[in-house]
């Protein structure tokens, strides 16, 4: 995917992006072979430091940092991909890749196009995962004409700094809206459902169960990959004196929390107030049952473009090409005007096994978020 942007982007605009990318020094020479080498080995590397299961063991695994961080360690280090990084490309190649990743303080500024296509608002990373989960997860919400998109995208070089950013041409508005619908549906849909959640839940509580000594150094997250997490987790969920037991009997069985109350996506921070509100009254009615509350403290992001009617400057102005001449995305798009550039999904969960009573606290729990209204 990131291949296909970059030879999109030179096949247009070849010339630009070279002059731009010979500023830096270790692109002087072979420029673009080696701008595009750096943007394939940023979108194929920019994960690795992703531990077993993905975000949902993250914030246990990388407590004192994220999996970006991790990435660019493992890039840069001589010991793990430095050395062969820089013998088989260039003196200077794992810095210039791990900053498309993470931008330092000395990020240059002539790159920021390449860092677009790995990481920004029509990047191969969120292109490919849409398209890859939603194959993977039996759903259509997520597929989008990802072809045509690509064939539409263009870059445009600010006249005062000269940087080249990326843009898409008018014909490609309607691509460019099917991709925020299919990350909009994906999240709403899949990512923040019901049972992607609690099964979060356990797991995240399953690997601080395992204590924080089985990942204090990068060798060891990367021991623990997807096999040997699910080879322990079926050891522990056997055995009822392990630490993990009550997590991992969980996941293994299926044994699961229902969900009792559900905030819509569409609800504000005032319904999340109310859902908090109910989460204790309902906990203090039922002291018997255990209740999970995952309820959002902020809102989850759907995009980060702009509208002519904003002042945001955490928002980005995004590049409408028409006729050789420059215009906002967020202006001329009549969906981006109406879509929302955020939601919140929560969820009040309750281990009971019986459907009456499980309804009966449901329908408490209504009665309470509508008296607390």
């Amino acid at each position: 995917m990131a291949s296909r942007i970059f030879d999109r982007l030179a096949a247009e605009k070849g010339a630009q992006m070279e002059a731009i990318f010979r500023q830096v020094d270790s692109l002087k020479e072979d420029t673009m072979a080696r701008a595009r080498q750096i943007c394939r080995l940023a979108a194929l590397l920019h994960d690795t430091g992703h531990c077993c299961f993905s975000h949902a063991a993250e914030s246990v695994i990388h407590k004192d940092s994220d999996h970006e961080s991790m990435s660019v360690n493992i890039l840069c280090q001589p010991e793990f991909l430095g050395t062969i990084l820089t013998n088989e490309y260039f003196e200077g190649c794992p810095q210039l890749t791990a900053s498309l990743i993470m931008p330092g303080s000395d990020f240059a500024p002539q790159l920021q196009l390449l860092r677009d296509i790995v990481s920004g608002q029509v990047d191969a990373d969120r292109s490919d995962y849409l398209l890859r989960d939603s194959l993977h997860c039996g759903v259509d919400y997520g597929r989008f004409d990802h072809l045509r998109l690509i064939e539409c995208l263009t870059c445009w070089q600010d006249e005062d700094s000269e940087q080249l950013t990326m843009a898409i041409n008018r014909d490609g508005v309607h691509s460019f809206e099917s991709l925020i619908l299919a990350r909009y549906q994906m999240n709403t849909q899949v990512y923040y459902h019901r049972l992607r959640r609690i099964y979060d839940y356990y797991l995240k509580r399953y690997f601080e169960s395992l204590g924080k000594q089985l990942f204090d150094t990068p060798e060891k997250v990367l021991e623990w990959n997807d096999i040997k997490a699910t080879n322990q987790l079926f050891l522990d969920a056997n055995d009822s004196s392990s630490a993990g037991y009550k997590w991992a009997s969980r996941i293994v069985n299926r044994k699961h929390h229902k969900d009792v109350f559900s905030l819509d996506e569409g609800d504000g921070p005032h319904s999340v107030k109310i859902a908090k509100k109910v989460a204790i009254a309902i906990q203090s009615e039922n002291t018997d049952i255990d209740f999970i509350v995952d309820l959002p403290d902020k809102p989850i992001s759907i995009h980060k473009i702009a509208r002519d009617d904003e002042d945001d400057n955490l928002l980005d102005d995004f590049p409408l090409i028409e006729r050789n001449r420059k215009t906002s995305l967020g202006e001329r798009s009549q969906l981006m005007k109406h879509l929302p550039k955020t939601f919140r999904i929560g969820y009040i969960f309750a281990n009971i096994d019986d459907s009456k009573k499980r309804n009966e606290v449901a329908t408490r729990c209504r009665q309470l978020g509508s008296d607390l209204s």
